[in-house]
């Protein structure tokens, strides 16, 4: 059976679906990988499953840490989380392509942090195809399935100290995205999250967060959760 949902923010805007993939993507240290710990403990904490694959470990890191922070977060919870370690494309692409099947009947969110890292390192056409062939296999996932996937982004270039900048493989990862967003470091050193439509426009902007050792700052407001 599955268990569809939306979890949308304030103005009711979706971001993360049942059925939907979602691109995250931002400098280092703009919360990336606090967001998705955050999303993932969320949905645990209210009975879904998650399948998180690390390319880079800092949601592992970011998981644990949080846990060690506050009391919300009961350290049980990552039994709801199953977590693999990858760090080739080949990896990657054998887990997308053939390892996901066995956890589909029991997870509600497949997240990779971050799913252009091997592409990031040795940029190339092979790469480039092997990338956009696991983006449409995540995308297939996702409709076929009605699971939610949510995959995050480093950037691949940067205009002078502005926020002027665009993800890795912008054209492939955000063609086969159906939400795609931004974030950026304010100047008090909080983050904004930005909705971008697939051709980079910005559509919505949030109201900047705080992240603190606990995570993002009072997120239950911030983000709730409907089941369908």
């Amino acid at each position: 059976m599955v268990n569809k949902f939306i979890m949308k923010t304030q103005s009711e805007r979706e971001f993360i679906v049942s059925g939907k993939v979602t691109h995250i993507y931002g400098p280092p240290k703009s919360g990336k990988s606090t967001l998705s710990a955050n999303i993932a403990f969320d949905l645990v904490k209210q009975g879904k499953k998650v399948l998180i694959i690390s390319t880079e470990r800092p949601i592992e890191i970011r998981m644990g840490s949080m846990i060690d922070a506050t009391t919300e977060y009961d350290p049980s919870l990552l039994g709801c989380i199953i977590t693999s370690e990858i760090y080739t494309f080949d990896e990657l692409i054998q887990i997308i392509n053939n390892d996901l099947i066995d956890y589909l009947e029991e997870i509600d969110l497949i997240i990779i942090d971050s799913l252009t890292a091997s592409y990031r390192f040795n940029p190339g056409s092979i790469n480039l195809i092997l990338l956009r062939k696991a983006l449409a296999t995540l995308q297939a996932i996702a409709i076929k399935n009605k699971k939610a996937v949510l995959f995050t982004n480093q950037v691949s270039a940067r205009v002078d100290d502005s926020n002027d900048y665009r993800p890795v493989a912008s054209t492939s990862t955000r063609s086969f995205s159906d939400i795609n967003i931004r974030l950026t470091k304010t100047r008090d050193g909080r983050t904004e999250i930005s909705f971008e439509d697939q051709s980079g426009l910005e559509v919505e902007s949030l109201e900047p967060f705080t992240i603190i050792d606990a995570g993002i700052e009072d997120f239950s407001l911030l983000f709730q959760v409907n089941n369908s």
